[in-house]
């Protein structure tokens, strides 16, 4: 069979914080696999921070942190982790600079618990609720690291940041809230060139769904680049494909324009 792979962004493509996943979406996603194809997580959240009710729609393959880490059907196909250093050089500047570091690992995601800020309070609640066994607090010699992010506050310096890490980091400020730093050369489109190779997947056979910049790459790479219709503009220049508004069905009309379902 002449099988095809898709690759799903969360936030904002498959999930909207606080709010139920549409119907249609986990209809689509148990389409895919009806008709033989492979849906795959592909996230910028290391794989501690999936919710459960996320891989509950159907998914047993992902591509997460970033690209720092990949498994096909529970199988581990490779795991980057940052050395302890680097991880305590990052996120003390990041304090520095007026942002509170939340290192992101494979196991578990780490954040100093008294020093939650107001803005974060909100999504860290939701965190806790969803996730709460594998928040746990930062120590520097007993943690596994693939990549941090920082909650930006209105004071927070990111030039600094960027002039220090940008050679070392492929660095995404989302939408002046959170800053995020993942180890070159790693990225979702690394993740998804290993994956297809280990399956013996051709490029023509891919397709992924995203709305973020952390997704340019990743939408570049594939054969069918599409983003959401609730994407940030700027993202529409780098993509052939639009779908509708995750809450519009955008999953499930964009699969079916693509004849996948």
């Amino acid at each position: 069979m002449d099988r095809k792979i898709i690759f799903f962004d969360i936030d904002g493509t498959l999930y909207v914080y606080g709010k139920k996943i549409l119907d249609s979406t986990v209809e689509a996603i148990r389409m895919l696999k009806e008709n033989g194809h492979i849906p795959v997580i592909c996230t910028g959240r290391t794989k501690s921070m999936i919710f459960p009710e996320i891989f509950d729609i159907g998914f047993d393959s992902l591509i997460s942190g970033g690209g720092t880490y990949a498994e096909y059907q529970g199988k581990k196909l490779y795991l980057e982790c940052m050395d302890k250093e680097a991880v305590e050089d990052v996120a003390e500047t990041m304090s520095e600079c007026g942002i509170v570091p939340i290192p992101e690992g494979h196991e578990h995601m780490y954040i100093d618990k008294s020093n939650i800020p107001d803005s974060y309070r909100e999504i860290y609640k939701l965190y806790e609720e969803k996730i709460g066994d594998k928040i746990e607090s930062i120590d520097y010699e007993n943690m596994s690291v693939s990549k941090i992010s920082g909650k930006i506050e209105p004071h927070s310096d990111i030039a600094t940041m960027e002039r220090k890490y940008s050679k070392d980091y492929t660095i995404i400020n989302h939408a002046g809230e959170l800053l995020e730093l993942i180890p070159k050369p790693y990225t979702k489109a690394v993740g998804i060139e290993r994956m297809i190779k280990y399956l013996d997947i051709p490029v023509e056979n891919t397709y992924a769904f995203g709305d973020s910049f952390n997704d340019v790459e990743m939408l570049k790479y594939v054969k069918y680049g599409i983003a959401m219709g609730n994407s940030n503009p700027e993202l529409f220049k780098h993509v052939k494909y639009k779908t509708d508004n995750i809450e519009d069905s955008g999953i499930y009309n964009g699969l079916k324009k693509m004849k996948l379902i």
